[in-house]
């Protein structure tokens, strides 16, 4: 919410400077109550902007999610109709492989059990990276395995080979369209912050420090045209 403070306090710093007439009158260019008004726009249309790219970003998250809702399942599903199908254990065992991927588990080996059930302690427990892509990635190689097994042949359409591939592309997809949209928001921020904070001597928080000094300057510390600004607030974020 700094931000929006921030641009919120100018503007009603912008304003009040207006207000003054030819009693506000700076030789600085950027102090000048035509130049804080451009600003403002400018302001104004770079939080539209991140505002804008962060709706995008939400949207696209969101509609990752639903499609990666209940992927774990159709692996399982996946795994046992492979293994009912009569299929290469080698196949089998690969299938099952990306399948504890996708979950994020992994077996412990058999020593590590018995070291830990012999120190009375609960079983080692392994996790894989559970990120949208390496998920993707993990499924990628599950329906590689069913590709490449030819007595996998069900009926359910989502479970097919077209059917899998066909999912494995929507995931790749929206996983995709996430990272653009998170690319777009973060140019958005860092092009806000820029014109906000970093822009040299003509950003918005340098000028709305420099505008209320020069008030306190021409009409004195105690008066009423220095008290109306003393008030807003101006804050700079660490970034």
């Amino acid at each position: 919410m700094t931000h929006v403070k921030n641009v919120q306090a100018f503007g009603k710093l912008t304003g009040i400077c207006t207000g003054y007439g030819g009693a506000y009158n700076p030789g600085q260019q950027n102090l000048q109550v035509n130049a804080m008004a451009t600003l403002m726009t400018k302001a104004q249309q770079a939080m539209d902007k991140v505002n804008e790219a962060q709706s995008l970003y939400d949207l696209a998250t969101n509609e990752r999610f639903k499609a990666f809702k209940g992927l774990r399942h159709l692996a399982s599903g996946v795994c046992a109709l492979l293994q009912a199908s009569g299929a290469d254990p080698l196949h089998v065992s690969d299938a099952r492989a990306s399948c504890r991927k996708i979950w994020g588990s992994r077996k412990a080996t058999r020593k590590a059990n018995a070291e830990a059930t012999a120190e009375g302690k609960p079983k080692p427990a392994f996790g894989y990276p559970h990120d949208f892509a390496s998920i993707v990635n993990y499924f990628a190689a599950l329906v590689e395995t069913i590709a490449n097994e030819p007595k996998y042949q069900p009926n359910e359409e989502s479970m097919t080979r077209k059917g899998l591939q066909k999912r494995l592309a929507t995931l790749q997809r929206l996983n995709q369209g996430v990272t653009q949209a998170e690319i777009r928001l973060t140019q958005a921020k860092r092009d806000r912050n820029e014109l906000y904070y970093h822009q040299a001597d003509d950003n918005l928080f340098t000028t709305a420090l420099s505008a209320k000094l020069y008030i306190r300057g021409i009409f004195g510390y105690r008066s009423a045209q220095h008290m109306e600004v003393a008030r807003l607030r101006f804050t700079k974020p660490r970034l």
